[in-house]
């Protein structure tokens, strides 16, 4: 009853803790109901079979997100025979997926995609588009396209493959409508499901060739679709297609079919998880920061009000549980606040999702009560969490408290502070270590650790570190005339937990927005400079509509180096990324290479390949020998291992001649060339490539990142921001309704009205300067770290450009609310009648 009392009496000291507890709830059930909405969907193009065999699957451990083991061409036939033969079954169709864009008007049309367009035009058979004008494609060199591209059948058109561009005839059009099922409906699915699936994970307008010619640029096989009879029972159907294909697959029916899955949304998905789970961990701590914050300041006020309870009897353990109580009655009522307005919000942050390409287009937010629940639950763990500290002091109050008026800080290190301090500022600076040395996708997190615990190991050795800050800050301003700025500094160095518990928000504040912007900077712009400093290169051939570049684009750069990527299966789940290196790449990147075994000039012609030394180790592989190794096309090959490099001598894991991989992959795109000449922009633009400066290239690459940035920057500096200006602004409330007596004082000295305000304006600008510059230093430290760890890792000099409109942007508006915060209220008490001097 007593906690509940002073909540109702203190509730104006609590509005910042409940707006930044219900903020941090609302983005908690946000993320939870993004995330939990985030399942794999059954792509569209099988909403006609039942029944789908798909090849075997691979590791997934390395996060490649790499697609199953295909089927080489003799294989697939022996099992479309074996899968005929099975009852039930009316027909069995391959699924050949390959790179192929339409032409029109001199540029490649549609979005780019990781994902192949072209399909078998049999492949219909189980796809969700129909014959609306036309016929099906009588020879190779016809093709049915979707009718939203405005062409008419017998109209000749150029397709853009690998290999480059090609004439073709439109025999006929489809349209994306679902054929064969009710309402998009997958059988075996839940009625809707494909409805409210994303049009990004489920395909893009495609276009079909041949059997014949698809199964020239995509001679590997990875899914068979089953058509059943009608009437068929599809569980035994499945039963003996699982017996008929043994070991060599998998047979998938019903809601197994989401494993059909695209491994790009899959990636695109996991992307999108890494970031909410960062945002809902920064959002956890900020929320502990802040109640943290301002209830450390809350107890210090309320010292004579705790000796009070502590003289007329009140245990330790009582007036912590007071302290408890008051937290989780202001949690119970921020977390259904926060639950009530997240579940508002939640579409809004799935369609910014969708805009930066963190979830498929299309993708929509179901609503479930778990997630509402878990984040009701963890923001009262997050109101408890905060106020530990807080109830620990206010339960160490003595009786004696009750007579003390001094707004002096009684001992504010202790020596639990001192080592507490201590460990989190060496495991901030360990972590900055680690951060450095990072893989790219987990660098961002590793820094937002770092920063979490330099922060935390800062605000502990705040009561020490900021009086001396304070002094010598004003320093340069003791020559002034008036007493304004001494005032101001003596104030903010005696109460230096108000000081502390306001320029702890603007820390986390502004350390949080320049890191995080910091680091894209960095990752973006240096993984951009790599290849072009290793290739000596001036300038870069890179896709232009198009999701990589053809031979014939890279044709069109005379002495080129580039890269073509493609993915080898060493038996079993085993599998590695390898590239075909082009001449002129290969003559750039061998000097940089250690060979600890066998000879670089034994990489020619087609079946030899270059090991990173670890993959050798740990494949079982040995210079000299042939060891069998299954390309893209499902070919099982004999390949001699020439060279065994170091682990940092390349990023692919084996090194192929461009010939090798074309030969085994009709399908595989170059992503840019790199040159030190110039190329006509006339003749890249029909081929789906443009040429950029370095410079340009490194700036592009930085801008493609623009828009995760800004997701990122959007969701964890708008909560960190909202919640660190409440608690800014709260704090400050709280001081200036404590000082009245001190502005009394100051009214009776001789201080003008006008000369207060002034003191109080100077005060909130001088604690907000130092949490903006104590932030920014934790940054820079951050970010020097992770910079030296690029470069180290790239070979090149990584530039740290400070976001300083970032940093602009926030401290003004921390400034902003503090002077309001501070001002108003100060001048309203000074209207009071106790306020003014006697006459």
């Amino acid at each position: 009853m007593l906690s509940l009392a002073t909540v109702r009496a203190r509730w104006t000291s609590l509005l910042g803790t409940f707006v930044a507890l219900g903020l941090g709830v609302t983005v908690l059930a946000m993320t939870a109901l993004v995330l939990t909405s985030a399942e794999p969907e059954v792509p569209r193009r099988y909403a006609g079979t039942r029944v789908v065999v798909q090849s075997p699957a691979v590791d997934q451990s390395d996060g490649t997100f790499t697609p199953s083991r295909p089927w080489s061409q003799e294989r697939t036939r022996e099992l479309l025979r074996a899968l005929a033969a099975v009852p039930g079954v009316d027909r069995v169709v391959p699924d050949r997926a390959f790179y192929a864009q339409p032409v029109i008007d001199g540029r490649p049309v549609g979005a780019p995609g990781p994902e192949p367009r072209g399909r078998n035009w049999s492949g219909t058979a189980f796809g969700p588009e129909r014959l609306v004008a036309g016929g099906p494609p009588a020879d190779e060199h016809q093709v049915v396209l979707d009718a939203s591209l405005g062409l008419a059948p017998g109209s000749p058109v150029t397709l853009l493959t690998a290999a480059g561009p090609a004439r073709y005839t439109v025999s006929g059009l489809v349209s994306g409508t679902v054929s064969g099922t009710a309402s998009g409906t997958v059988p075996g699915t839940a009625p809707g499901a494909l409805d409210a699936a994303a049009p990004g994970t489920v395909d893009p307008p495609s276009l079909y060739l041949s059997d014949r010619a698809a199964e020239a640029l995509a001679p590997g096989v990875r899914v068979i679709g089953l058509v059943t009879a009608p009437g068929a029972d599809v569980p035994a159907v499945a039963a003996a297609a699982a017996s008929a294909v043994g070991g060599d697959g998998t047979v998938l029916h019903g809601a197994a079919l989401t494993a059909l899955e695209d491994r790009s949304a899959e990636k695109t998905r996991w992307i999108g998880l890494q970031i909410l789970t960062a945002t809902a961990g920064l959002t956890a701590f900020v929320s502990v920061f802040v109640v943290a914050s301002t209830f450390a300041f809350a107890i210090v006020q309320r010292r004579r009000e705790f000796g009070l309870l502590r003289t007329i009897g009140a245990t330790p353990r009582q007036i912590a549980r007071t302290v408890y109580a008051e937290s989780l009655g202001v949690g119970v009522a921020a977390g259904g606040a926060g639950i009530l307005l997240g579940a508002v919000l939640a579409p809004a942050l799935g369609a910014l999702m969708v805009e930066g390409g963190l979830e498929p287009a299309g993708f929509t937010v179901r609503f479930r009560a778990l997630p509402l629940l878990g984040s009701f639950a963890l923001g009262l763990v997050v109101a408890l969490l905060g106020v530990w500290s807080a109830s620990r002091r206010a339960a160490r109050t003595a009786p004696l408290e009750a007579l003390r008026e001094a707004a002096v800080e009684h001992r504010p290190m202790t020596r639990g502070r001192w080592i507490a301090g201590g460990i989190s500022t060496a495991l901030g600076l360990g972590l900055v270590v680690v951060a450095a040395g990072s893989e790219s996708d987990s660098m961002i997190n590793n820094a937002l650790y770092a920063a979490m615990a330099l922060i935390v190991g800062l605000m502990l050795f705040a009561p020490a570190v900021l009086p001396p800050i304070v002094r010598a800050v004003c320093r340069p301003l003791a020559g002034l005339r008036g007493a304004t700025a001494a005032v101001a500094r003596e104030s903010a160095v005696t109460a230096v937990r108000r000081t502390a518990s306001t320029a702890a928000p603007v820390l986390v504040t502004v350390g949080f927005a320049v890191l995080i912007a910091g680091l894209f900077q960095l990752r973006a712009g240096g993984y951009a400079l790599e290849e072009t400093v290793r290739q000596h290169a001036t300038s870069v051939v890179t896709p232009q509509g198009t999701p990589g570049l053809s031979d014939a684009a890279v044709a069109a750069v005379p002495g080129g180096a580039s890269l073509l990527p493609t993915r080898l299966y060493a038996g079993g789940t085993d599998h590695v990324g390898a590239v075909g290196m082009s001449e002129a790449a290969f003559r750039g990147a061998r000097a940089r290479m250690t060979v600890t075994s066998g000879s670089l000039d034994g990489l020619t012609g087609e079946n030899t390949m270059v090991v990173k030394a670890g993959t050798a180790a740990w494949l079982g592989w040995t210079t000299g020998h042939r060891v069998p190794v299954t390309f893209e096309d499902g070919s099982t090959v004999d390949v001699t291992v020439v060279a065994e490099i170091t682990d940092g001598s390349a990023t692919a894991s084996v090194l192929l001649t461009t010939r090798t991989v074309r030969a085994h992959d009709p399908s595989a795109l170059t992503s840019v060339v790199h040159t030190a000449g110039a190329t006509s922009s006339a003749v890249l633009a029909p081929l789906g490539a443009r040429a950029l400066s370095s410079a340009e290239y490194a700036s592009r690459t930085t801008s493609e990142d623009d828009a995760l940035v800004r997701i990122f920057l959007v969701v964890l500096i708008g909560t960190s921001l909202g919640c660190s200006c409440l608690a800014v602004a709260n704090t400050l409330l709280m001081a200036t309704a404590q000082r009245a007596g001190d502005f009394t004082v100051l009214r009776l000295s001789g201080a003008t009205r006008r000369q207060v305000l002034r003191i109080v304006a100077v005060e909130s600008t001088l604690v907000v300067g130092i949490g903006a510059a104590l932030g920014l230093l934790i940054a820079v430290v951050t970010l020097a770290g992770v910079r030296s760890g690029l470069s180290a890792r790239l070979g090149t000099r990584v530039d740290l450009a400070l976001p300083w409109s970032t940093m602009a942007l926030t401290t003004g508006l921390c400034l902003l609310l503090a002077l309001l915060a501070g001002v108003l209220p100060a001048r309203a008490a000074l209207r009071r009648p106790g306020a003014r001097p006697a006459d």
